[in-house]
C-alpha cells in the first residue's frame, strides 16, 4: 500500500474536510459580526488544510507496518496473522485468521481423503488378487465348485466395498431417508450371505419387530451385509447368529449377536479404525481387510444412527445399531 493509493482510497474524506473548512471560512467571511482580514482567513484555511493533510500522512505511517505484515503473509497461510493494533485492524486480522483456518481444515481434509483413497486402493488391489488367482487357476484344474463360489462371493464383497467407499465422499447426493421395513432389509442381508450360512451350518434366530425405521435402504443394506459377513467369518462351524430388535423411548435398536470367537479387550476400542484387523484378523486365516467396520461406522454416523459393540473372547460379539426417533418427522 502506497501513500498515493491510501489518499485515493480516502478521497471522500479529503473532499469532506476541504468542503467543511471552506464552508466555515465563508461563514466567517460573510458574518458582519466577525471582522476577519482576508489574509487571516486564507492563512487559517491553509493551516487547517496542512493539519488535515498531516493527520492523513501520520495515519498512513501508523498503518504502514500493518500493511507490510499483510503483504508478507499472503503466501503463508500456515501461520496466524498478528500485529493488529487498533480495533479495525484486529477485526480484519480475526477475519483473515478465520478464513485461513477454514482453508487449512479443508486442505487437510482433502489431503486425508486422497491419502485414504490411495491406501484403500492399494489394499483393495492386494486383497482381490487372491480370488482372481483362484478363478484363473480354475481354468487349468477342476477345483471344488463351492470353493469357486466362495471366491466369487469374495470378489462381489470387495467390489461392493470399493463402490461404497468411493460414494462416501459424495454421500449427501446419494441417500434418501425414508420409512423402511427393517425386517425386509435384514432378511435380504441374510439371503445375500446364505452360501456362508449353509457351508458353515450356522443357525439364524430372527425376532424383528414390524415397526418401520427412518433410514436409507441401500446404505443400511450394505451396513448389515458387512456386519453379518463379519459375524459369519468369526463364528465356528455349527454356531448361531441372533438378530432381534428392542425398543426404548421410541428408539428402535437392532441387535446382531453371534457366539463366535469374540474380540479381545485391547482390540475392542479400535475395531472401527481404518485398516485395523486386530488379533482375530491376523490369526484366523480369514480374508480380513480391516475396512468393513470402518465403512460401517462412517455410514452409520452419516445416516444419523448410533452403533456400539460388545464382545467377550470365546463367547461372542454383539453389535447394536440404534435408529433414533425423530419427533419432527411426520410419519404417514
Amino acid at each position: 500500500m502506497t501513500l498515493y493509493k491510501y489518499l485515493k482510497d480516502h478521497i471522500g474524506l479529503i473532499l469532506v474536510i476541504l468542503f467543511g473548512i471552506t464552508f466555515i471560512e465563508i461563514v466567517f467571511y460573510l458574518d458582519p459580526q466577525v471582522h476577519f482580514q482576508k489574509g487571516t482567513l486564507i492563512y487559517t484555511w491553509i493551516l487547517a488544510i496542512l493539519i488535515s493533510a498531516t493527520s492523513l500522512v501520520l495515519s498512513f505511517n501508523r498503518k504502514k507496518s500493518w500493511y507490510n505484515i499483510l503483504q508478507k503473509s499472503d503466501n503463508d497461510l500456515s501461520k496466524e496473522l498478528t500485529g493488529a493494533k487498533n480495533n479495525e485492524e484486529k477485526f480484519i486480522q480475526k477475519k483473515i485468521n478465520d478464513i485461513s483456518l477454514d482453508y487449512r481444515k479443508e486442505l487437510t481434509d482433502l489431503y486425508q481423503s486422497q491419502k485414504d483413497q490411495r491406501e484403500y486402493t492399494e489394499s483393495w488391489v492386494h486383497d482381490i488378487k487372491v480370488p482372481l488367482a483362484a478363478l484363473k487357476l480354475s481354468q487349468d484344474s477342476d477345483l471344488d465348485k463351492e470353493l469357486l463360489d466362495e471366491e466369487i462371493d469374495q470378489i462381489d464383497y470387495l467390489v461392493d466395498q470399493a463402490l461404497y467407499f468411493a460414494r462416501l465422499t459424495n454421500f449427501s447426493n446419494d441417500y434418501l431417508i425414508q420409512e423402511q421395513n427393517l425386517s425386509s432389509i435384514v432378511k435380504s442381508s441374510i439371503r445375500s450371505n446364505k452360501r456362508m450360512f449353509i457351508s458353515k451350518r450356522i443357525g439364524i434366530d430372527l425376532d424383528i419387530s414390524s415397526e418401520k425405521v427412518l433410514t436409507d435402504e441401500k446404505w443400511l443394506s450394505f451396513i448389515l451385509n458387512q456386519i453379518v459377513s463379519n459375524s459369519l467369518k468369526y463364528t465356528d462351524q455349527g454356531g448361531k447368529i441372533s438378530i432381534f430388535t428392542t425398543n426404548k423411548n421410541n428408539n428402535v435398536a437392532l441387535h446382531i449377536k453371534d457366539n463366535g470367537i469374540g474380540i479381545a479387550n485391547q482390540d475392542l476400542s479400535r475395531v472401527f479404525n481404518k485398516g485395523f484387523t486386530g488379533k482375530n484378523g491376523r490369526t484366523s486365516g480369514s480374508k480380513s481387510t480391516g475396512m468393513g467396520l470402518y465403512l460401517v461406522k462412517k455410514m452409520v454416523d452419516k445416516l444419523g444412527h448410533k452403533i456400539e459393540i460388545n464382545s467377550q473372547v470365546d463367547k461372542g460379539t454383539e453389535i447394536v445399531i440404534t435408529f433414533l426417533d425423530l419427533p419432527y418427522y411426520q410419519r404417514t
